[in-house]
This record gives C-alpha cells, sequence and structure tokens, in this order.
C-alpha cells in the first residue's frame, strides 16, 4: 500500500500547472523561456502577468495541501511512513515525468504540504526566510537559509525546542517528526537551488 500511495503521489507532485498554462494561453514551452523554471515566479517574469503568477502559485500550493491532507487524515499508514509520499509530491514537482524530470523548485508545493501536517513550521520558515532576505536581498539564497535554519536551531537549542515548540505541535514524537518531514522536503528543494547558489556566488565574486 505504501508504494501505491508513493506512485500516486510522484505523479499528482508531477502535474506541471505553470508548463500547461503557459502552453495553453501562450503557446510557450516555459521550461525554455527565462529561467527555465516550472513555477511562479518565472511565470510571472516570463508573462508579465501577476495573475498568471498566482493561478500557479495557488495551483502548487493546492498541489501540496490537498493530497496531504487527505493521506494524514485518512490513510491506513503509520505517520513516519506519511514522510515518504509526502516529500515524493515535492519530488514529482521537481523533477516531473511528464516534462522529462524537468520542474519547479518546490517552495509553494512544500508550503502545501507543511500547512497539512503542521502550520507552525510555515510559520517558522517565512520568519527566517523574511530575516534573511532582509540582509541578503536575494531570494534563492533566502530560502537555502530559511531551510537550514530550522534544523539548526532545534539541533542548537534541543531544550527550548523540546519546551515551547513540542506542545504546540501536539507533544510526544511531533516535533521530531515535523522536523524529520521538513528536513526530507527541504533536501529536495535544495537540490534545485544548487545552480542558482552558483551563479550568486559568481556574480558576488566578479563585483
Amino acid at each position: 500500500m505504501l508504494l501505491l500511495y508513493c506512485l500516486i503521489f510522484y505523479l499528482i507532485g508531477s502535474i506541471p500547472t505553470a508548463y500547461i498554462l503557459i502552453k495553453i494561453k501562450y503557446g510557450k514551452n516555459l521550461s525554455e523561456e527565462g529561467s527555465g523554471n516550472i513555477g511562479a515566479r518565472n511565470t510571472l517574469d516570463v508573462t508579465g502577468s501577476k495573475a498568471d503568477g498566482l493561478i500557479v502559485l495557488f495551483s502548487d500550493l493546492i498541489k501540496g495541501l490537498i493530497p496531504a491532507l487527505l493521506l494524514i487524515n485518512y490513510a491506513d499508514l503509520g505517520k513516519w511512513q506519511m514522510i515518504i509520499p509526502l516529500t515524493l509530491l515535492v519530488v514529482g514537482h521537481n523533477f516531473s515525468v511528464w516534462i522529462k524530470f524537468k520542474g519547479g523548485r518546490g517552495l509553494a508545493t512544500a508550503a502545501g504540504v507543511f500547512i497539512a501536517a503542521d502550520f507552525v513550521f510555515v510559520v517558522l520558515w517565512l520568519a527566517f526566510y523574511f530575516l534573511a532576505d532582509f540582509f541578503i536581498k536575494n531570494a534563492n539564497v533566502s530560502t537555502v537559509i530559511s531551510l537550514l535554519a530550522i534544523p539548526a536551531a532545534v539541533l542548537i537549542f534541543p531544550g527550548p525546542a523540546v519546551e515551547y515548540l513540542n506542545p504546540v505541535l501536539g507533544g510526544g514524537d511531533d516535533l521530531f517528526y515535523c522536523l524529520t518531514l521538513f528536513i526530507s522536503i527541504g533536501t529536495v528543494i535544495l537540490l534545485k537551488h544548487i545552480e542558482p547558489l552558483r551563479q550568486w556566488r559568481f556574480i558576488n565574486f566578479q563585483k
């Protein structure tokens, strides 16, 4: 049963909403336009349409949220087993089988998963992101910092994390479950930020 969920969730995650929208509406291949990223940001950059960008953003978020809610509330799986299909939603988005394993960077789909799993981690993620972006002014670098900051904070301050976060998350081993899910999905997102980080480092080195 777990393998079936994994396959279904990967295929759902693989639905390239941005690619489909741009192909139908503009007759363009989004993977060959702008940054080549199949997501809301590149949709906005290529089309100049905030409406199109928001449609893709909302669609990708829902693509993570609805399947995750259904899995968490109705699937006959242990919560630790659920980490695999939930992560595969983002794997599918980032490496879509429908478009030769191209895809987006997984942020909106991941946010949908985390909203379903526990909204607290979305708030923490956004807080670290905006704090980093305030100083760095680069979305890709801020994303990487925010993804690394939460696990680092829990590892450096395990006592306060357990004392203050665990009750909010539900108690028991929920903090470590959410942290494991966050690290699993975060790793998939980080893979898509390697090249943007290299470009950012090169540009700053040139300066």
